[in-house]
């Protein structure tokens, strides 16, 4: 079933059947409204786009899209390599490839963190060895405190 429906004059409101105000001006124009407040304000010329609970005010400052515009694909650029007058393909290629060079120094760099690490773990150690011989120390040591028991 298909419900008729018009739209307000001033607010642009739906106005369902048994519902708001049907008015004819002097030169035979009918216009709805869908309430007395509508009805008022276009009585007094009040522009709908200065309140902003018309659907003309979401219009004039984009609040809603008047329409809904289906978003356009974009195409992706595909990269493509081409030969640099002078210069051939494969020594593009092979000037992306890294050097001998960056790779001894990569190779050196991790050795020196290698030793590093093994430096770190070696100090621990000796850390470790000797913090139980002061722990050992403060337990032989008895401390006055009031309270305690005498044996």
């Amino acid at each position: 079933m298909v419900i008729t429906t018009n739209s307000c004059t001033f607010s642009e409101y739906r106005i369902y059947p048994g519902r708001g105000i049907k008015f004819v001006s002097r030169d035979c124009k009918v216009h709805y409204f869908i309430s007395r407040k509508c009805t008022q304000l276009a009585q007094r010329k009040i522009k709908p786009v200065k309140l902003n609970w018309t659907q003309a005010w979401r219009r004039y400052f984009q609040k809603t899209k008047a329409h809904q515009i289906a978003k356009k694909r974009v195409k992706r650029k595909q990269k493509i390599q081409k030969a640099i007058e002078g210069v051939t393909l494969e020594t593009i290629e092979k000037m992306k490839q890294p050097d001998e060079k960056l790779k001894i120094r990569d190779q050196a760099s991790k050795e020196i963190k290698e030793r590093q690490r093994k430096l770190q773990e070696a100090r621990r150690k000796a850390k470790a060895n000797v913090e139980p011989k002061k722990g050992a120390a403060k337990a032989q040591v008895v401390k006055n405190v009031k309270g305690s028991k005498k044996k």
